[in-house]
């Protein structure tokens, strides 16, 4: 299979995952709601989730670092390198795996009267804690499988796994809540999630001839721990600094403005975290293929790729930026039935972001793949410092001022709560076009010996696309001021998505590009205009 249809087959499953997920989360909820006594009980599930997301931070980069190297190896196996790492990265895993356990045993025997959980639920914690803290282990112990087939840009089969897990999840914890394990329901179906994904992963793993065959283990060691464990510290230093820029908005919020601004703020961008998710995919899923043609010299065929890449992406976040921008505010008011809503010039500001945290994870992510950090692995740690210290100082000087508690819609103090947002994305805006953005654009340029007239050469058709949608856009903004939000969702919104989706491919994408998706895609041809 060439690498084009491995990463079409990823992205189209990537997407099919993701709709399951979204799928699973509407129904699970509920579920749970309506099979537990109190709302407290689902609560601990909650809080379980939250301690392991941190003791996951245990893996330190490893995982990466393990996927990336395992494309340097796999086209020379014989010299046992490649089953090398391959041990090494299990060993390492079966470390963390216990850590784990045994960190999460630690904490599940002290944590619930920290915690003031109830003392008649403080029993239930401790083994939905542990049971958490084991099947984190045991997926931390076998990552190998998903690592390979990563390596081997099989992104396809991990996302498969993934969606069966998910139904196995949810239909084993139907049962157990039927049968009345009550709380537990949650345990056993993370258990039958990680089964049926270890399974899919591991058979697939064998049957594609990923694992080394008996000539090919090597043997474990030092140099191949001390070269993960090397590259494993850039990553994490630099998913330290992304999680300071793009995971701090909501503690900022709820430290310098309020629990009411924070809420408005998780529920005003959910939308935009969905479009980032489907939208950093479209390199994701290209990341390895990237790799290997790094490891294997491909210079030329590299950087023609990598341009397509960040073509499509830039594209793709221009047309869903500009859907965003006028219609989220209009989804909100249907969504929460007017429970939540904020100024318009803060879905123009999120649309904006988008573009440029598109442009940035593309680009500072291709050097990841290129293993060269340097000063990178710096870069989000500094810029996330310079953005939390801005908007504490903007606070100490009262351009961001504390809403009480209660403030109604409408009033002065939640007009205070959007202005602190509005002033909080403009920080985000403007730390991004000081840091990240001209480093990752400089480091593109830098490797592959461009000039800057070159680099800008490669965003001329999402500059096109923008062109053709934002008159259209800005009409539609007008109109839809004048009509009601049904009608605003039903036809406004549609007819925009519609035209955004034909400018996408008609002026988003290169003529190239066209012509090389529309020979896959027979019916598209038809819109792929005439050229002699």
């Amino acid at each position: 299979m060439s690498r084009l249809k491995r990463f079409a087959h990823s992205l189209l499953s990537g997407y099919l995952m993701l709709g399951t997920n979204i799928l699973y989360t509407l129904a699970s909820v509920p579920l749970a709601l309506h099979y537990l006594p109190t709302r407290t009980e689902f609560g601990l599930w909650a809080l379980t989730s939250q301690i392991m997301v941190y003791l996951n931070l245990v893996d330190l980069g490893l995982a990466a670092s393990a996927s990336r190297i395992l494309i340097d190896y796999k086209d020379r196996r014989t010299g046992g390198e490649y089953g090398g790492v391959v041990q090494t990265t299990v060993l390492v895993g079966m470390v963390q795996g216990g850590l784990v356990c045994l960190v999460g045993l630690a904490i599940a025997l002290v944590a619930g009267p920290l915690m003031n959980v109830p003392v008649n639920l403080q029993g239930h914690f401790f083994w939905l804690l542990a049971g958490q803290s084991v099947l984190t282990g045991v997926g931390l112990a076998s990552k190998i499988f998903n690592l390979m087939l990563s390596a081997h840009q099989r992104f396809d089969v991990s996302n498969h796994a993934g969606t069966a897990a998910l139904i196995a999840n949810f239909g084993a914890m139907w049962a157990a809540f039927t049968s009345g394990l009550g709380v537990f329901s949650l345990l056993a179906g993370q258990l039958a999630g990680l089964t049926t994904s270890l399974t899919v992963s591991a058979w697939s793993c064998r049957r594609f001839g990923f694992l080394p065959s008996a000539h090919e283990w090597g043997r474990p060691s030092w140099i191949k721990f001390r070269e993960l464990f090397h590259f494993a510290q850039n990553v994490f230093l630099y998913n330290i600094g992304a999680q300071l820029v793009s995971a701090s908005q909501t503690i900022l919020l709820t430290r310098l403005v309020g629990l009411d601004a924070a809420t408005v703020w998780n529920v005003g961008t959910r939308a935009y975290g969905m479009l980032t998710v489907v939208i950093y995919r479209v390199f994701d899923f290209s990341s390895s293929a990237l790799a290997e043609m790094m490891v294997r010299g491909e210079r030329a065929k590299l950087q023609h790729r990598f341009r397509q890449i960040v073509e499509v992406s830039m594209s793709l976040a221009v047309a869903s930026a500009v859907m965003f921008a006028i219609g989220n505010s209009t989804f909100l008011h249907y969504w929460t039935h007017g429970k939540i809503s904020w100024v318009p010039v803060n879905d123009l500001l999120l649309a904006v972001w988008l573009v440029l945290c598109v442009a940035v994870h593309a680009h500072t992510g291709f050097v990841g793949q290129s293993k060269i950090f340097r000063f990178m692995r710096f870069i989000f740690l500094i810029e996330g410092g310079v953005f939390i210290g801005g908007m504490v100082l903007m606070h100490a000087s009262g351009l961001v001022v504390t809403v009480p508690p209660g403030a109604e819609a409408g009033s002065a103090a939640m007009l205070s709560a959007y202005h602190g947002i509005t002033l909080m994305l403009l920080a985000s805006i403007g730390c991004c076009l000081c840091f990240s953005l001209p480093y990752g654009l400089y480091r593109t340029r830098d490797y592959f010996g461009m000039t800057w007239g070159q680099l800008a050469e490669w965003h001329r058709q999402p500059l096109w696309l923008a062109a053709g949608l934002v008159p259209v856009a800005v009409v539609a903004w007008w109109a839809m001021g004048h009509l009601p939000v049904t009608l605003q969702l039903a036809v406004i919104l549609p007819v925009l998505g519609l035209w955004a989706a034909f400018a996408l491919f008609q002026f988003g994408i290169s003529r190239n590009l066209r012509l090389e998706i529309a020979g896959r895609v027979p019916f598209l041809k038809r819109i792929v205009r005439a050229e002699s």
